[in-house]
């Protein structure tokens, strides 16, 4: 009888052991959004120290055209540094507006009124897109193998941006002042810190 017993018991052992064994190793997670291997590293990071860049995607075509999906991949890049460049101006202007509206706390001079901003940004914006987007360089290239989607790496240089973002924004700002906004005067002055306070602002 007591033999008969230890057999279940035995068994029942051998399975707690076998529940406490090795554990699978989880999953891993790949480095990109795209599963094949050796994928390069800024199809999901794409944020540069030396200025603004942006991924663009274009599938295969069905007439096979390569240049085609090149020239497709680059204007999707391109249209997503646009949409960066909007919300960089965005930013320097936010910044220049509390700088100026601070200085002027004393009530000295009025506060910038906010449809006069946001006409300035628009413009500067405006302007900014169509000078700047010309002028990007394609850093690098790659097609994944699983389904010949191109990816391409278009990087506009931190020098280029803040050149023309300081000229852009100042002509904006100089028509305003001389059609009367002189709530702006003091912004010309204080262009360049709201230039270097926006760089350290998301611009995703």
């Amino acid at each position: 009888m007591r033999s008969s017993q230890i057999l279940p018991l035995g068994l029942v052992l051998a399975g707690l052991v076998g529940c406490g064994g090795p554990k699978k190793a989880p999953t891993t997670v790949p480095v990109t959004t795209t599963p094949a291997k050796n994928a390069p590293a800024w199809i999901d990071n794409e944020e540069i120290p030396d200025g603004l860049a942006a991924v663009g995607i274009a599938q295969p075509n069905p007439m096979g055209d390569k240049s085609l999906q090149r020239t497709v991949a680059v204007a999707d890049a391109r249209t997503k540094l646009a949409g960066k460049l909007k919300t960089r101006v965005q930013n320097m202007f936010s910044q220049l507006n509390q700088q100026v509206t601070t200085a002027t706390a004393d009530g000295s001079k009025k506060p910038i009124k906010t449809d006069v901003m946001n006409r300035v940004i628009e413009n500067t914006t405006r302007q900014l897109i169509d000078q700047e987007l010309a002028g990007t360089t394609t850093r690098a290239f790659w097609t994944d193998p699983n389904d010949n989607n191109l990816y391409v790496f278009v990087v506009m240089t931190k020098e280029s941006l803040d050149r023309a973002l300081a000229g852009a924004a100042q002509s904006q700002i100089q028509r305003e002042v001389d059609q009367g906004e002189k709530s702006l005067d003091q912004a010309l002055d204080k262009l360049d810190a709201a230039i270097a306070a926006s760089e350290n602002m998301p611009v995703k």
